[in-house]
């Protein structure tokens, strides 16, 4: 049953139709599709600051924490029945004994009436957490028509794509005036979503003619011109 009419697109956000189903793109880089009352994030790297300060670098704590807060947010918003992850959910397998592993856990219990599953990426090396969480894992790509979720940004016969893997970024401006942003591409194959991860880097794109690109800043997503 769609959710359309009982649900108005909170300002800010922007709505894109794809294979005839409208997604809101939100500022939080997360997408909704309200038909299906699920929300999509990409490459949550959840642990990577941690990973870096084992191996010696200085970079900030929190970040879980502050990812997992806008998660709560988010599922708020939109009220979402389905959380799905399109990859890389973890940075690196997880000790019983790290640290995030445990305030996840109790993320999860407060959101037990949201099903959440993840569609494995690169950095999805271990086959489950190592506590009892309930999140579904799957291999491969995921079909939910009209879209394949997956974490790679392959072209697949059966619809259009949403994904991730590439924390897609453009630069605007010039000389010294250039600013370097996140952003949601609509390319051919389907929808490339920015890293939900708050510590994640981003490769920058070249959109063909005909791409559409969705700068995200200030929790709002607005249509870059390009070219």
């Amino acid at each position: 049953m769609s959710l359309k009419a009982e649900q108005a697109r909170p300002v800010g956000q922007l709505e894109l139709d794809i294979g005839g189903e409208p997604l809101w793109l939100r500022g939080d880089h997360s997408v909704f599709w309200p038909a299906r009352a699920t929300l999509f994030v990409a490459d949550t790297h959840f642990g990577k600051a941690g990973v870096f300060r084992r191996q010696g670098l200085g970079v900030p704590s929190g970040t879980t924490d502050a990812d997992l807060a806008r998660l709560d947010i988010a599922l708020a918003e939109t009220q979402a029945r389905r959380l799905i992850v399109l990859g890389d959910f973890v940075h690196a397998p997880p000790a019983v004994d790290t640290p995030w592993l445990a305030r996840f856990a109790a993320w999860r219990v407060r959101h037990a009436d949201v099903e959440m599953i993840v569609t494995r990426g690169n950095h999805d090396r271990a086959e489950r957490l190592p506590i009892d969480c309930d999140v579904r894992w799957h291999a491969g790509s995921l079909f939910e028509a009209p879209f394949v979720l997956r974490h790679e940004p392959e072209a697949d016969a059966r619809g259009p794509v949403l994904a991730g893997h590439v924390h897609p970024v453009v630069h605007l401006g010039a000389g010294r005036e250039r600013l370097r942003v996140p952003v949601f591409w609509r390319h051919a194959d389907g929808l490339m979503l920015p890293a939900f991860c708050s510590f994640a880097g981003g490769q920058r794109i070249s959109p063909a003619e005909g791409d559409r690109v969705f700068v995200v800043g200030d929790d709002e997503v607005i249509e870059a011109a390009m070219g």
